[in-house]
């Protein structure tokens, strides 16, 4: 994202970092929302030339040949996306178009009506359970962490692989995390950075073991590529793969958990940073929907699994430090045992309820 700075406080100053910055052009939009614009005009201008069409010169003759681009994009079967870019990226490079594309921006919108976004599910919190519990057994505490901050912090992907020990903070007396976000996408827009704040209990202490140890990792994640597969790699070890969720499913699990306990939208936005009520319903109503026709299908290993982390919520923590080879972890020899001969047992069908874990 653009680099921000203070206002100087004499001109020489402000010129050289203003020189810096870049023009005010440069710095209306984001370099990867940029980026993405003028991926979609290349399409656009190319769909030009084959068709051996023209821009025309009159601005209210640019709204009928948009439209025609639109609806070609629809029966191809591209994204609604594609669409959008294209649209915001010509007004982007041409502001003056503003106000003439009435009827493409009315084909957008219908669209957005007729076909539902490919989003990603909520995660519920029995997978939640499994995967942390998954992690621990194989002696991944951080990536546990991130899982459990991702959930019940409603952290974006892009947040939870951001993170540092730099951004993390125990309140006084170990009430809660505090979690430092900087600029994020809300952010940007409102000029102020964000933060949130996880008050459970298994979290806190988890992030102070973290931070109070000299030894371990600065950073939470490994390399986003690294974090992703070993996302996707958990849920196919679990036998959830059917469930098609993705790492922002741990945002929008974490919302929808959230409200099935509090009931409260008001707090939901100041915790999830929505600006509009409308939003956040829409996301918890879609949510919930979804959960409720939900079957996980759980396999002898996955249970175990969860059932011995949450197990572990009573007992202290295993020391943060390298182990030995052929431990699990810091899970016990019976844990250990139990988890395999789980491992080897037949695989049941798949099925069963979706139950919502109470307090």
């Amino acid at each position: 994202m653009p680099k921000r700075h203070l206002e100087g406080k004499t001109k020489e100053q402000r010129i050289k970092a203003r020189r810096e910055l870049g023009s005010l052009k440069s710095l209306t939009v984001q370099p990867t929302t940029r980026a993405r614009y003028d991926k979609a005009l290349q399409r656009f201008f190319k769909f030009l030339e084959d068709e051996n069409l023209t821009l025309p010169k009159q601005k209210a003759q640019m709204d009928p040949l948009i439209s025609d681009y639109v609806e070609f994009l629809w029966s191809s079967g591209e994204g609604r996306a594609l669409a959008a870019d294209t649209v915001a990226g010509l007004q982007d490079t041409q502001p003056q178009l503003r106000g003439y594309l009435q009827g493409t921006w009315r084909l957008l919108r219908t669209w957005n009506a007729s076909e539902i976004p490919n989003r990603a599910p909520p995660m519920p919190i029995e997978v939640l359970d499994a995967m942390v519990g998954h992690a621990l057994f194989h002696n991944r505490p951080l990536f546990a962490l991130s899982l459990l901050l991702g959930f019940y912090g409603l952290l974006r992907t892009g947040e939870i692989l951001g993170l540092s020990k730099k951004h993390l903070a125990v309140a006084s007396r170990d009430t809660a995390v505090l979690v430092s976000l900087g600029l994020t996408k809300g952010g940007k827009r409102q000029g102020a950075a964000e933060s949130v704040k996880v008050a459970v209990e298994d979290v806190i202490r988890r992030c102070k073991q973290w931070l109070d140890a000299p030894v371990s990792p600065q950073n939470l994640t490994e390399a986003p590529h690294v974090w992703r597969k070993t996302f996707s790699d958990t849920l196919e070890s679990l036998g959830f793969t059917s469930l098609e969720l993705r790492p922002y499913s741990l945002r929008r699990g974490g919302a929808t958990f959230q409200f099935r306990q509090e009931g409260s939208f008001d707090r939901l936005m100041v915790h999830g940073r929505w600006q509009a009520l409308r939003t956040t319903r829409l996301y918890i109503n879609e949510g919930m929907a979804i959960l409720a026709e939900l079957a996980i299908p759980w396999t002898g290993l996955s249970r175990t699994l969860r059932r011995q982390y949450l197990t572990s919520l009573k007992h202290p923590l295993p020391m943060l430090e390298p182990l030995p080879k052929g431990r699990a972890g810091g899970v016990g020899r019976r844990i250990r045992k139990t988890a395999k001969k789980a491992e080897n047992q037949p695989k049941k069908p798949r099925g069963g309820k979706n139950v919502f874990r109470q307090g």
